[in-house]
């Protein structure tokens, strides 16, 4: 039998069998799953097409790894994963020490020429020996194939970002097709979100938490699951990418505060009210933050300033990153300083690299995107003349959340990566909060011109809990 060979990670002719029927039998569970559910929940209509975009996203990835790049971080965890599925059956009982314990040099010496090593960047590493961990069970039923594995474990991340759509759409109902772009269908995320890396993990529990959150606090439903799902998601992102922890509980305890003093009467006890709300919020994440300080590691508070400064300095230095970068200028050891280039790094992280920077097939196809971004960024300065921004962010939690989570979020990527390869893959979780927070704007902005058309008042109160013309079922979801 002819296989094509790259290092040590090789696609065999039963791979591409064992996909096929594996996509026939996705499509018949899943078809099923929305027939089932399609008649009192209309998004189920995006549940397929949402689907195999990731699905096909999985398979597009792992051929651009395979034969573009040769190889790297996916064939990395996939082969150390391949090592602890065949030590499993050499030696179950060494398996499971090594694959729940310690991951440390002396654990390492347990595997054999039988079994191969994992890669020990990989295995000492324990953010990246995480993801081998929980591939690890998808690589043994899968029997160590790595285009079947990585199409598996893309189905299962598709869970939570499908959950994400169903949160958002819960409020906006009637946006379900530029919803299903935000969430479902971005190319960046639809890629780089779908492979046995990091981004993956963390994009789909971050994905989770928000549902999660959405169920526990506004819908008061299933309240012991949706705990634990937030303690599960809250753990993998921790273990795996802190910062983006880091990030995502300011904008949950914004969500949270603002929609209850949004509920205030009273205009004078509300405006006085919120800054206290903020102030307390404020300290509560930093004293939080602060606590978690250990598991957070690099990204701590303490550490975080010298790892900004060291990043910024290793761009300045290698000359690797030739020009497949970005530089946000010269930066003091100081707060001040890195908060003066809160523009130009989150602009990096929303809008490039530009169609112009682009060098590379793969730096094109994220250029492509970030040209669509742009110009549904433009389009929305220009239909809401601005002013209108301000006041819909301001009057509706959800939309402030986004924008907040957008924010942050692209500072903290764009000050600490110096490349436009990494910058594109770390931005992922990103592109949902910000492409769904200017489709929600301009829906407000349109919304509000054809009740003004109709003579009636537009308020954004009316709003705030979703879509107040939309019938819904006792448990608060849209019924269309």
């Amino acid at each position: 039998m002819f296989v094509v060979y790259y290092g040590i990670v090789h696609l065999e002719y039963w791979e591409y069998l064992v996909l096929f029927f594996y996509l026939i039998l996705v499509y018949l569970y899943f078809a099923r799953q929305k027939n089932l559910m399609i008649r009192k929940r209309p998004e189920y209509r995006w549940f397929i097409p949402g689907l195999f975009a990731k699905l096909i996203g999985a398979v597009f990835f792992s051929f651009i790894y395979f034969y573009y790049y040769e190889g790297g971080d996916t064939t990395a965890y996939f082969f150390s994963s391949v090592a602890l599925s065949k030590l499993a059956f050499v030696d179950p009982m060494a398996f499971f020490k090594v694959w729940l314990g310690e991951n440390t040099l002396q654990a390492r010496d347990v595997f054999t020429e039988a079994t191969g090593k994992p890669y020990t960047y990989v295995f000492l590493d324990d953010r990246q020996y995480m993801v081998v961990r929980l591939v690890t069970p998808f690589t043994i039923l899968c029997l160590n194939s790595f285009l079947v594995t990585t199409v598996v474990f893309a189905s299962m991340s598709y869970i939570g970002i499908w959950r994400l759509y169903i949160t958002f759409f819960r409020y906006f109902p009637r946006l379900h097709r530029e919803l299903a772009i935000a969430v479902l269908l971005m190319p960046s995320a639809v890629m780089w979100g779908s492979s046995i890396l990091k981004d993956t993990v963390t994009f789909s529990s971050f994905c989770w938490f928000i549902h999660a959150l959405d169920k526990f606090w506004f819908r008061k439903m299933d309240r012991l699951s949706s705990i634990f799902t937030m303690v599960v998601s809250s753990l993998l992102i921790i273990w795996i990418k802190p910062y983006i922890f880091m990030v995502m509980v300011p904008m949950c305890g914004v969500w949270i505060s603002y929609a209850r003093v949004a509920r205030i009467q009273n205009a004078a006890i509300k405006y006085l009210a919120l800054p206290v709300v903020m102030t307390g919020l404020t300290a509560g994440v930093l004293a939080l933050l602060t606590a978690l300080g250990d598991q957070l590691g690099q990204f701590s508070l303490q550490l975080a300033l010298d790892n900004i400064i060291a990043t910024q300095k290793d761009l300045v230095e290698n000359s690797e990153y030739g020009t497949n970068r970005f530089d946000v200028g010269e930066l003091q050891p100081t707060w001040s300083s890195v908060f003066s280039k809160f523009p130009i790094a989150t602009t990096a992280s929303l809008f490039r690299p530009f169609i112009t920077e682009c060098t590379n097939f793969v730096m094109v196809l994220a250029g492509l995107e970030n040209l669509f971004v742009l110009s549904v960024f433009i389009r929305m300065l220009i239909k809401t003349r601005i002013v209108f921004i301000g006041s819909a962010i301001a009057g509706n939690p959800l939309i402030l959340s986004c924008v907040i989570f957008t924010l942050l979020y692209g500072f903290v990527t764009g000050i600490t990566t110096p490349n436009f390869g990494a910058l594109v893959r770390f931005k992922i979780p990103l592109m949902p909060t910000f492409m769904g927070a200017m489709y929600m704007v301009m829906f407000l902005l349109k919304e509000r011109d054809r009740l003004r058309a109709r003579g009636l008042p537009f308020r954004f109160e009316a709003f705030r809990n979703g879509d107040p013309f939309v019938k819904r079922s006792p448990d608060g979801m849209p019924m269309l």
